[in-house]
C-alpha cells in the first residue's frame, strides 16, 4: 500500500510565505487574458506518467486581483501520495495575468490565464519527512464555472393573467387536540471555528448544505466531505462548481472559513455506536462519551498506524499507537473530528463505549 498523507498534515510549524518574487516563474504563458472574478476554477493535474495525476481547483477574488485559495489533492508522488485537500499559501496577489506561491523546498506553484475562462501552470509538492516524497514538476489546467460578465438580455413584460374568482370552502368541524408528553431535546454542540481550516463533525438533520450551514454561511469559502471516489465539494452560490449538495447526521466536513465563527448545531436521533473504517485513511466523527485518546481507540488497537485530530492554530494532533513520545497528550471529546490511518485489510469497524 503506497503511503498516503494530507499534506497540512505536515505544515505544523513552518512558515507559509507568497513568494512572487522570491520563487523562478515554472510556466509563462503566451496568452494574454484576465481571470473571471468572482469565480471558481478546477481541473485535471498531468504529467506524472499515471492515468490520473490529481485534481485542482481554486477560487478568484471578487475584483478579480487575486487568488482567494489554491488546493490539490489525489498527487501521486513517487513514493507516496498526497491525497488532501493540499492547500498552496494564499491569498495569491495576480500581477498582470500570472501568479506565483510556494514554500521553499516543500511547495511550488505558478499559473497564468490563457483564454476568457481557462487558466493552465505547474505545481510541485515535496515532503521530507518522515519520509522523502516527491511529486515532480507537474502541469495543470482548470476552467472556470462562470462565464465573463455581460450586459444581460432583456426581460419580455408578461401577459397578465385574469385572476379567478375563488370557490368558498366549507368550515370543516375542529377535531379535538390531544396534549403531547414532552420529550427531552439533544444537548445542543457549540463548536468555535476558526478563520482558514476547521475539521468538524455535523450532527444534524438530513438536509441541503446551504440550510445545514446557514448559521455561518457569511464566513464559509468551501466544504469538502472525503468520499470513496475522492471529495465532495461545495461552494457557496456556485453550483455548477459543487458535488455536495446534501449532508447527513455526523459526517465530518472540512471548512475553510474567511473569518472564524461560533456554530451552535441541534443533534439529530442517536449518535452511531460503531463505525465501520475501510483500510487506508477515514474520515471518522467520534460519537463516544469524552476520553483520552488511548482508551477511546483501545477495541481497534493493532489495527491503525496513527490518528489526528485538528487542533487550535491550523495545527494538529497527533496519537501513534505504543509510541507516546510520537504522540501529543490529547482527549477525544464527543464529537471530534478525527483522521484515522486504517492498517488492517479489509478494514474494521470502531465501537463507541460509553
Amino acid at each position: 500500500m503506497r503511503v498516503q498523507y494530507w499534506l497540512f498534515l505536515t505544515l505544523v510549524g513552518m512558515v507559509a510565505v507568497t513568494l512572487a518574487t522570491l520563487l523562478p516563474p515554472l510556466f509563462v504563458s503566451q496568452a494574454s487574458a484576465q481571470p473571471v472574478a468572482d469565480a471558481i476554477y478546477s481541473g485535471d493535474i498531468t504529467g506524472c506518467g499515471q492515468p490520473t495525476c490529481g485534481n485542482v481547483e481554486f477560487s478568484i477574488s471578487e475584483d478579480g486581483s487575486q487568488v482567494d485559495w489554491f488546493t490539490a489533492y489525489d498527487v501521486p508522488g513517487d513514493v507516496c501520495e498526497f491525497t488532501g485537500p493540499n492547500p498552496f499559501p494564499g491569498p495569491i496577489e495576480i500581477v498582470g495575468n500570472s501568479f506565483v506561491s510556494g514554500i521553499p523546498g516543500l511547495l511550488e506553484l505558478s499559473g497564468s490565464f490563457t483564454g476568457e475562462i481557462t487558466a493552465a501552470g505547474v505545481l510541485r509538492i515535496l515532503l521530507v519527512s518522515p519520509l522523502v516524497c516527491d511529486t515532480g514538476t507537474l502541469n495543470w489546467t482548470a476552467t472556470s464555472s462562470s462565464e465573463p460578465t455581460s450586459a444581460p438580455t432583456p426581460t419580455p413584460t408578461p401577459t397578465p393573467t385574469p385572476t379567478p374568482t375563488p370557490t368558498p370552502t366549507p368550515t370543516p368541524s375542529p377535531t379535538p387536540m390531544l396534549t403531547p408528553m414532552p420529550t427531552r431535546s439533544p444537548t445542543p454542540t457549540a463548536t468555535n471555528l476558526t478563520a482558514g481550516w476547521n475539521h468538524v463533525c455535523y450532527v444534524g438533520p438530513s438536509q441541503d448544505i446551504e440550510e445545514a450551514l446557514a448559521d455561518i454561511s457569511q464566513e464559509v469559502v468551501a466544504a469538502y466531505r472525503s468520499s470513496p471516489g475522492g471529495y465532495d465539494k461545495w461552494f457557496p452560490a456556485r453550483p455548477n462548481a459543487s458535488t455536495m449538495t446534501t449532508v447527513s447526521p455526523y459526517e465530518p466536513l472540512l471548512l475553510l472559513l474567511a473569518n472564524g465563527s461560533a456554530w451552535s448545531q441541534q443533534p439529530s436521533g442517536s449518535p452511531p455506536t460503531v463505525m465501520p473504517l475501510v483500510q487506508g485513511w477515514n474520515s471518522v466523527c467520534y460519537a463516544g462519551e469524552p476520553k483520552d485518546v488511548e482508551s477511546a481507540t483501545e477495541g481497534i488497537g493493532g489495527k491503525f498506524a496513527v490518528l489526528y485530530v485538528f487542533a487550535p492554530g491550523q495545527g494538529w494532533q497527533r496519537f501513534v499507537p505504543a509510541s507516546p513520545d510520537a504522540s501529543d497528550p490529547m482527549q477525544l471529546a464527543r464529537f471530534a473530528s478525527v483522521l484515522i490511518l486504517v492498517t488492517e485489510a479489509g478494514g474494521t469497524q470502531w465501537a463507541f463505549d460509553p
